[in-house]
């Protein structure tokens, strides 16, 4: 049977000799947000949940000295495709991680669960749960957490997410979950402490007298393993009286505790994971690389972007969105949401008319930029054919050719269907569409000059026996050409 066991695969450490540090001002408490993603089977959502806050709550009370650790937690259901789900021989569900190597889980929790770093200050610990996780050449070698020693001891290395498991025997019939500590042991290593029964670089290892008891020397933190005894099955599960957390064994009859020395060295690393100022260091947490990843736009907070598709990195990385005129490649990764030229852009700056949709054009630079406007009306004041809705700027006027009717307003010529514009040459001032003699017209059209010159109307020409009076010369108004003149002037 497989002992229910505390297991953690630990990264290889470098000595590093005494560090000097600067003393810096730490605050009271160590609050560090943890987001739990949650895949198991085996146990209702629920109820993982509760057992979780159970651990959260002891590991609160192990690390209460000075900066007490302050866990704020965020619970989420996970459904990663990695994740499985298996039957066991007994018919219950659970889920299950399974991989070929070590190098295989790191990479799979490097690429999917890295502790997150927004800012120095913005961030979160990742801690994934799930049923079973087994490497998969030895079956029988399935453990119940793994978590990193920091990197402060070992420089190159990379702090991943912490992996918690439902983790019980095969042959285990009860439901209850059997480890409130498994944070605690865990959090540990990410807090520097190794397994009792594993030595520190340059420390000396303490005698089997002194295992499980309160240190009085701070250097020497690492203890014998604690005595297992065989529970009534002959499985290696009960303590003989007090445990400690750090060790594989679990004490279902006295207390786990952590010793004077572990308590010092796991606070000195909170401290280290503080600012100067004491607020919590999610970068440090998170280590050398200190960002954390994403996959688009939506795993990163309002006012960022994820780099998937933008930078040539190993790791997609979420980023503040960038100001005006600061160089890009797509509006992703502008706060403006325009990319133009290379530069993020405010959402109407423009440089060209082809920057502008339809109905607008690029004006003159304002508190300098161009922006785009709306095009002009007919007649309005213009520099350039594209400002225009009708595309002809014409002596410094927006022109439209054949948009005005006799009697209408016009500028030039050419803007009215029939006549011509009474403006003046150039067409500072408006005029109206008019006409002079019958040719201004067209066919079937006659102008009616008027006596005042300000009527200048083209008329239809009239049919056989309607009116043609008026001054001399009417035979141009009608159709037959001829208008039988006095008395009553009507067309032939």
């Amino acid at each position: 049977m497989m002992p229910i066991r505390r297991l953690a695969v630990l990264c290889i450490v470098f000595s590093l000799g005494a560090v000097l540090l600067t003393p810096l001002t730490h605050a009271a408490d160590f609050n560090v947000d943890v987001k739990f993603h949650i895949n198991t089977q085996r146990h209702s959502y629920d109820d993982v949940v509760k057992w979780l806050k159970a651990n959260i709550e002891t590991t609160e009370s192990l690390y209460s000295n000075t900066p007490a650790l302050k866990i704020h937690p965020t619970f989420v259901q996970e459904n990663h495709p990695r994740i499985e789900s298996k039957t066991g021989a007994n018919g219950q569900k659970y889920s299950y991680l399974g991989f070929n190597n070590t190098s295989e889980l790191i990479k799979f929790m490097e690429d999917n669960f890295d502790n997150q770093a927004r800012s120095k200050t913005e961030g979160h610990l990742t801690m994934l749960v799930v049923d079973d996780v087994v490497q998969n050449e030895k079956k029988d070698k399935g453990f119940c957490g793994r978590a990193s020693f920091p990197h402060w001891v070992n420089p190159f290395g990379h702090k991943l997410g912490i992996i918690l498991v439902t983790c019980r025997a095969v042959a285990y019939e009860k439901d209850d979950f059997v480890d409130n500590f498994l944070i605690a042991h865990e959090l540990g290593h990410f807090l520097s402490l190794k397994h009792t029964f594993e030595p520190y670089i340059n420390l000396n290892p303490l005698s089997v007298a002194n295992c499980n008891k309160d240190f009085g020397n701070h250097i020497k933190c690492n203890s014998c393993q604690g005595q297992v005894l065989p529970n009534d099955e002959g499985e290696l599960r009960e303590c003989s009286g007090t445990a400690n957390v750090m060790d594989y064994c679990q004490s279902l009859k006295g207390k786990e505790v952590l010793n004077a020395c572990q308590l010092n060295r796991a606070a000195k690393q909170r401290e280290r994971y503080q600012t100067s100022d004491g607020k919590t260091d999610y970068q440090a947490m998170a280590g050398l690389r200190g960002e954390g990843q994403c996959e688009a736009d939506a795993d990163c907070e309002d006012g960022e972007f994820c780099t998937v598709g933008i930078l040539n990195l190993a790791r997609n990385i979420c980023k503040p969105k960038l100001d005006r005129g600061t160089l890009c490649t797509t509006k992703r990764q502008c706060a403006s949401d325009r990319c133009s030229w290379g530069v993020c852009a405010d959402p109407d700056e423009c440089r060209a008319d082809a920057d502008c949709g339809a109905g607008n054009y690029c004006g003159d630079p304002i508190s300098g930029k161009r922006t785009c406007k709306d095009k002009l009306n007919d007649g309005s004041v213009c520099t350039k054919d594209l400002q225009c809705q009708a595309g002809r700027c014409k002596t410094g006027f927006c022109s439209a050719p054949d948009s005005a009717s006799m009697g209408e307003s016009c500028r030039f010529d050419d803007e009215c269907r029939e006549g011509k514009c009474n403006a003046p040459v150039g067409g500072l001032t408006k005029g109206t569409c008019v006409c002079n003699k019958d040719s201004d017209c067209g066919s079937g059209k006659w102008c009616d000059g008027g006596v005042d010159a300000k009527v200048n109307a083209c008329r239809p020409k009239l049919d056989k026996g309607e009116s043609c009076a008026g001054v001399a010369g009417n035979d141009h108004k009608c159709k037959s050409g001829e208008c039988s003149g006095f008395p009553k002037y009507v067309c032939k």
